[in-house]
């Protein structure tokens, strides 16, 4: 456990140590839930586009997944296990690199960020089986996730539990929706295969595909404004 625990902390202080300028900006922005307010509105337009009002159903058992996840890592996990944060950790808390003076709380395992970014990606890709959708939650998944990490507020080990816990958490969250989302949808279930493909297309082709460019698209003003601020030497607030 020992080597483990150590070999955490060397992974956390090498990619905690690839600092620069522009990356301070970028992941101060990308792990702050404000830049993401489109690709949620996005998400919540594509269920409710396709599905209409039994759609809420949807927006329920996702706002489900997120607490579930946040509440099992956040309150439950770290006051039970106490393990400090690199910031916080009496080691390591004047040799991480930090962000515009952020450290975050005493605790950080499991990683909540990881959790739910994890559970939402892994749920969404579960349920809309849809292949531009998966690769874009899956990069926003990790780039909050490392994120993290290059703020010096999670050890990577914390962030890997925690996505673990969020991929864990968003297939038992499906396997509960096949079933109840059969008194929602007209779906043909003949077998679990033809009930899968049926809540699959219960999203529709092009709906997904307008998630995926919200995502981008973010993503390129998210770097025009990096950009910018580097170009003038400045720091989000």
């Amino acid at each position: 456990m020992e080597q483990l625990i150590f070999a955490d902390k060397e992974i956390t202080l090498f990619l905690n140590s690839l600092y620069t300028l522009w990356q301070d900006i970028f992941f101060y922005l990308a792990t702050s839930r404000t830049i993401w307010i489109p690709l949620y509105l996005a998400l919540f337009w594509m269920i409710l586009r396709r599905q209409g009002a039994s759609g809420l159903m949807t927006v329920v058992v996702v706002a489900l997944l997120v607490v579930v996840a946040d509440q099992l890592t956040s309150g439950l996990m770290k006051p039970l296990c106490e393990r400090f944060r690199p910031t916080h950790d009496p080691m390591l808390q004047y040799m991480v690199h930090t962000v515009n003076g952020y450290r975050g709380g005493s605790y950080g395992f499991a990683s909540s960020h990881a959790a739910n970014c994890f559970a939402i990606f892994g749920f969404f890709a579960l349920v809309t089986r849809h292949i531009g959708l998966s690769i874009s939650l899956g990069t926003w998944a990790l780039i909050n996730s490392y994120g993290r990490i290059y703020q010096g507020v999670h050890f990577f080990g914390d962030v890997l539990v925690g996505a673990i816990i969020g991929l864990i958490i968003a297939r038992i969250v499906y396997e509960i929706y096949l079933h109840v989302a059969l008194h929602f949808f007209v779906i043909s279930h003949h077998n679990k295969w033809t009930l899968k493909s049926g809540l699959g297309r219960s999203f529709g082709e092009d709906e997904p595909s307008v998630v995926a460019y919200t995502f981008w698209t973010t993503i390129v003003l998210l770097v025009i404004i990096v950009s910018l601020m580097t170009k003038y030497n400045g720091i989000a607030i």
